[in-house]
């Protein structure tokens, strides 16, 4: 009894002849096969191929993902002086908020100086019409007024020291001030 495999002829190839064997001629199988039968069969070699072609795979993405951080990282670097013209912006941004909001604390502390002062300058003007009219009052008693008065005469009676030695009168007190 012979158990020599047929394999499917493929395409182009001439078919294999099989020399018998002298194992196969006794009816004994050996373990380690014949050296005219394949090493390995057809579902052994769709098995390397298809992990080959896994492995192929495998390698040639590992090789794009390098590939690809490579060109993230330029392009990461690229794109870092915009970002950090952004981030400076973004802080000039908030500074000329904060600049606006005392602006804006100072422009409010203003308009309640200037409530206060326009307040204090309506009271003004109230006086000085208070005052304009007193001063229309008294030019007109001016008015009626005459030009020129004459002054009565002084005379004096008794003697005058003229610019001479000048003598105090004499007077007499007590005190009791020092204790006398």
């Amino acid at each position: 009894m012979t158990t020599e495999r047929i394999l499917p002829a493929v395409a182009g190839s001439a078919p294999v002849a099989r020399a018998e064997t002298a194992a196969a001629r006794s009816g004994t199988r050996s373990v380690a096969g014949h050296r005219s039968q394949p090493f390995l069969t057809m579902p052994a070699r769709a098995g390397i191929l298809l992990g080959a072609s896994a492995a192929i795979y495998a390698v040639s993405l590992a090789a794009v993902a390098v590939f690809q951080a490579a060109d993230d990282r330029a392009v990461a670097a690229g794109r870092q002086p915009y970002l950090d013209a952004i981030a400076e912006s973004r802080a000039a941004g908030d500074a000329l908020e904060a600049r606006l909001a005392t602006i804006g604390a100072s422009a409010r502390a203003l308009a309640g100086q200037w409530t206060a002062t326009s307040n204090d300058i309506a009271a003004y003007e109230t006086n000085l019409d208070d005052l304009a009219a007193l001063v229309a009052e008294v030019e007109g008693s001016t008015t009626a007024l005459p030009a020129r008065i004459k002054l009565p005469s002084v005379s004096v009676h008794g003697p005058v020291a003229s610019g001479g030695s000048r003598t105090r009168p004499s007077t007499t007190t007590t005190t009791r001030a020092s204790g006398r």
